[in-house]
């Protein structure tokens, strides 16, 4: 559902499968979300020894009339992850009671705010604390698979074929990998349209000021400002922090990247994948990049850009372009058909529309997309765990096909029906959730436990074709389109790092992302702070710059 959502590389025949389908008209819905209430409850798992507790699936090895009928222990494992502000996550869902029922594995849901998961996650692996399972994103991998706090799931390989069968199909995954081992289980994709961090407006408002979708970032700025002036508490243009990347973070993205420049990994590491060249670049020692900042400090100047856009939420960030208070946003394209499902219910004629990709003064036309699935982000296994080859093993069923029309869509018959890939969630599910809010997707997959902001760990995108307009499905086609011409770009994943590269990328991210983060939001805030841009660049340069981008680019070579 969310993606989601740069270059992922694809076997031929999965990317004709998701091709296919894709054409269909179907978009995801992408984004990074999770909610979870509650007190940790243990660390290290709280498995029963195997004699008591068998392998998910497997039969009892017990002897004896009375162990052959006892029932098994359930396999107990904390579960951690954070909790996305539109869809709570319910300790006793669907899902949840399922996985119980079907495979005796008994999941302890932890629940942390999405705001606060990543200071407790990193205090958690700080202390070797760690719940059983816990989600994490590719950079803590990286930082701290040598410590020994995750378990190195390369062993257990040959006993997880449904994983493997995803590894094969999206060799990306292997970048994952930390000297050749595997220690995170990836958020995949098993279905999935196009989406990103695309350009969308308020054509409705546009109609209205008699103005034309604006082509180019001048024409845009002109736009923008026509729809402040007609509307003088708006602030046309919204952004916010998302996928555990700052506002400024998550606003110059897309921006840096339409002007032909670029700004951060998708774990937020101050360097970016080039894809004419082929090439990890240092964006702010670019021209284009500070064009992109100097068009941003235009509309922050002319209270055009929502002045909150460093520590909006993805909440607030909602509620202002459904309340119609914004007009403009780049980001993940799919929040657009809830906005309008909500708007029109006051405005029949109110509609965000997709642009065409915008052009730069430089003559850049490109867009940032996410990746297939959501490759940063997997979940590791405590290395404390008990039973660990019992772990490995359920956690690979959640891959299977099962475990995929589970943690998507519920009950085969009761909530949907179909099978290999063609899914379609039952007429009484539809209509049950159709005016649920925030959105029918996120009321079910909440209460059910599914989807990438639940349990899945393939997620699969149809559960959103009821509830999908036929606007956004048209965007799922241009979207497609965009991508097959070269102009919308997916995300990449970082390359996997060496143990001495590892360690300096740490020295060289902490005094590099703090000055960074100092100073950018001065460039765009404050009057004159431009002036001092050249310096600026070549202090980046004393803290690093050059040797981040070597790091990253000698890394990428070992790979190709």
């Amino acid at each position: 559902m969310l993606r989601s959502s740069c270059n992922t590389i694809q076997s031929q025949k999965y990317r004709r499968i998701c091709t296919m389908k894709a054409k269909k008209g179907i978009m995801a819905v992408s984004g990074s979300m999770f909610l979870l209430t509650g007190v940790l409850s243990g660390c290290g798992g709280s498995t029963p020894p195997p004699a008591a507790n068998p392998a998910p699936g497997a039969g009892s090895s017990s002897t004896g009339a009375a162990a052959a009928t006892a029932p098994a222990q359930p396999l107990a494992l904390t579960w951690m992850r954070y909790e996305h502000p539109s869809q709570a996550i319910v300790a006793n869902s669907k899902a949840v009671q399922e996985i119980l029922k079907r495979k005796n594995v008994k999941l302890d849901l932890q629940s942390v705010p999405q705001s606060n998961y990543d200071d407790k996650k990193k205090t958690l692996i700080a202390t070797n604390t760690l719940p059983d399972v816990m989600l994490v994103k590719q950079d803590d991998i990286q930082n701290f698979a040598d410590s020994g706090t995750f378990l190195d799931l390369t062993p257990y390989l040959d006993k997880m074929p449904n994983l493997k069968k995803f590894i094969a199909q999206q060799p990306e995954i292997n970048k994952n990998k930390i000297d050749g081992k595997l220690f995170g289980l990836p958020l995949v994709a098993n279905w999935q349209g196009v989406g990103g961090q695309l350009p969308m407006i308020r054509v409705d408002v546009l109609d209205k000021l008699g103005l034309k979708k604006p082509t180019n970032y001048d024409e845009l700025y002109q736009a923008l400002k026509k729809m402040k002036e007609a509307n003088p508490d708006s602030y046309p243009f919204a952004a916010r922090a998302a996928n555990g990347l700052t506002g400024t973070e998550n606003l110059l993205n897309p921006i840096a990247f339409g002007f032909g420049s670029g700004y951060t990994t998708f774990n937020g590491t101050k360097v970016y994948y080039e894809p004419k060249e082929k090439q990890y670049k240092f964006g702010p020692s670019m021209p284009e990049f500070k064009a992109a900042v100097t068009w941003l400090r235009q509309l922050y100047k002319d209270k055009i850009l929502d002045p909150d856009y460093a520590t909006a939420t993805s909440q607030t960030w909602q509620e202002k372009l459904n309340a119609g208070k914004s007009f403009y946003f780049q980001d993940n394209n799919g929040f657009a058909n809830t906005f309008n499902l909500n708007l029109q219910k006051k405005d029949p004629n109110a509609k965000f529309d997709l642009l065409d990709t915008i052009a730069s003064p430089s003559g850049a036309k490109r867009n940032l997309i996410y990746a297939l699935g959501h490759l940063s982000e997997s979940y590791v296994i405590n290395a404390k765990v008990k039973n660990p080859e019992q772990v490995a093993q359920f956690m690979d069923w959640l891959y299977s096909p099962e475990g995929i029309e589970l943690t998507n869509f519920g009950l085969k018959g009761d909530d949907f029906t179909g099978d290999n890939g063609n899914y379609k969630l039952t007429d009484a599910i539809v209509n049950k959730y159709k005016d649920k809010q925030p959105s029918p997707v996120y009321a079910l997959q909440s209460e059910y436990g599914t989807g990438y902001l639940g349990l899945a760990l393939a997620s699969d995108d149809h559960v959103n074709l009821p509830w999908m307009t036929k606007e956004a499905i048209e965007w799922n086609t241009k979207a497609e389109k965009g991508l097959n011409a070269g102009e919308n770009v997916q995300f990449v994943n970082d390359p996997p790092f060496t143990k001495d590269e590892r360690e300096k990328l740490k020295q060289i991210r902490t005094q590099l992302d703090a000055y960074l983060t100092q100073n950018m939001d001065k460039f765009i805030i404050t009057e004159g702070a431009l002036n001092d841009w050249d310096n600026f660049v070549k202090q980046l340069k004393t803290k690093g710059a050059d040797d981040l981008v070597k790091i990253y680019n000698d890394a990428l070579a070992r790979v190709k």
